[in-house]
């Protein structure tokens, strides 16, 4: 089974590999947590975690998308176009 991905989970993606590897690993180990507090917890517990990553992120500036809606699309246009050249672009030649 195939399994989509939202949007939001592709731009963390993105973040996520222009990481050094021990911070990818660090990302990892908390998505698990993550993971397994939401087979554990329910509702506000669950989202309790998700508004904490939120905080922490914005705590350290942030994903660097930008601060005005025009600079995020022009940053995601990029980083999509990145993408497809690094992993697409030679397959449709």
């Amino acid at each position: 089974m195939v399994t989509q991905i939202t949007h939001f989970e592709e731009l963390i993606l993105l973040k996520i590999r222009e990481l050094p590897e021990e911070k990818k690993a660090e990302i990892l180990d908390f998505i698990d947590f993550l993971r397994g507090s939401k087979e554990k917890r329910e509702g506000e517990e669950y989202s309790y975690y998700l508004i904490t990553l939120r905080k922490k992120i914005g705590e350290k500036g942030g994903l660097g998308l930008g601060e005005r809606k025009e600079e995020i699309l022009q940053r995601l246009r990029r980083d999509r176009e990145e993408v497809w050249k690094e992993n697409y672009e030679d397959h449709f030649r």
